[in-house]
């Protein structure tokens, strides 16, 4: 593993002056880093099981997954960029390949180029982005608007001048939402330039503590409104911080649907958190897929047991629901390896 080198090598000038030759090892990483920026890279494991509403077990499984994100700078200060995030998952919610061992799908091994956009930031304030890109969301998560691993083909302009501006963050985008079953941004790029997708979010920090955020999405003609509150409770002995995100889809089959969570740390090394959710049952299956549609509860704790070395358990059971709901109860157990982190201990990347 390259390393962070030290104090550098003296030596004679023939004018007698002691000079000091550049570090190897600083002049590597200065090098590597004026081109490229690691932003992560993850290893996990993960055994899974659900069950559907009308008990079937559907998978009982082990899976594996990768991420690696980055960045090619095309120029030092990273202002012009070219992000891309190598992944593995078949589809628009899942990120992870089914092992072979148990039920629920056979071994699969796919690892794919889901997000590759332009990005840049000509002036202070300004981002613009454009290609296969994932989702803003604000205060609300994926519980409320598209899966983490979700992406859109298009364009995307940020803007963050809360010197300047009410809003902290004013965020604007359109373009192609579809082709699920495609994760590969190979496969959905000639869908550049097709719109069918709008969204337009403000956020608000108020404080140190609270958070607030609004949006609408136009999706294929359904219209939806969100809204979304994290409120930070430091004094609070329970809790750390809560939220709570609503929304409403004003057109094409109108609904509501919300969520509300609270999420405590137990110690240093130790999360917990849980909610509860309602989500209608014509959302469309591109939220979370560990929530997907119903009523439910949910909760997660995450231990790091190792300093890149993290495990986590998150059960949901969905109850009191009049219609088919495919993961009513599940299971995960995780465990992920943080494989950037011995790579900023060395000095890259931080």
């Amino acid at each position: 593993m390259l390393a962070a080198g030290g104090l550098g090598v003296q030596a004679q000038s023939p004018a007698g002056d002691l000079s000091v030759r550049p570090d190897a090892g600083q002049s590597a990483r200065a090098a590597i880093e004026r081109w490229l920026d690691v932003q992560a890279a993850a290893v996990q494991a993960r055994y899974r099981r659900v069950e559907t509403s009308a008990g079937v077990v559907a998978a009982n499984h082990m899976q594996d997954s990768l991420v690696l994100r980055t960045r090619v700078k095309f120029d030092p200060k990273g202002r012009y960029a070219l992000a891309s995030t190598l992944q593995t998952g078949p589809t628009f919610t899942g990120s992870w390949n089914n092992v072979g061992w148990g039920t629920g799908g056979p071994r699969t091994t796919g690892l794919y180029l889901k997000h590759l956009y332009l990005a840049a930031a000509p002036i202070k304030g300004l981002e613009l982005s454009y290609g296969s890109l994932g989702f803003v969301r604000g205060e609300s998560t994926e519980i409320t608007t598209y899966d983490n691993d979700g992406y859109m083909l298009g364009a995307r302009a940020t803007i963050h001048r809360p010197d300047r501006l009410f809003l902290d963050e004013i965020s604007v985008a359109q373009g192609f939402f579809g082709d699920p079953a495609e994760p590969g941004f190979s496969d959905r790029a000639k869908k550049l330039g097709t719109v069918n997708f709008y969204h337009v979010l403000g956020g608000k920090k108020i404080g140190h503590l609270l958070g607030v955020s609004a949006d609408y999405t136009n999706q294929e003609s359904a219209g939806t409104i969100r809204g979304a509150a994290g409120l930070k409770t430091p004094r609070a002995r329970v809790v750390d911080l809560v939220r709570y995100e609503q929304y409403c889809r004003v057109q094409r089959l109108p609904a509501c649907g919300f969520a509300a969570s609270a999420e405590k740390a137990l110690h240093s090394r130790v999360t917990a958190s849980g909610g509860y959710a309602d989500v209608d049952p014509d959302f469309g299956g591109v939220n979370g897929d560990r929530y997907t549609r119903g009523r439910r509860v949910f909760e997660q704790i995450s231990v790091r047991v190792l300093r890149d070395v993290t495990l986590s358990a998150f059960a949901t059971q969905a109850f009191r629901n009049a219609f088919a709901v495919a993961n009513a109860r599940r299971v995960d157990l995780v465990v992920s390896y943080n494989a950037l982190g011995p790579l900023q201990r060395a000095g890259f990347f931080r």
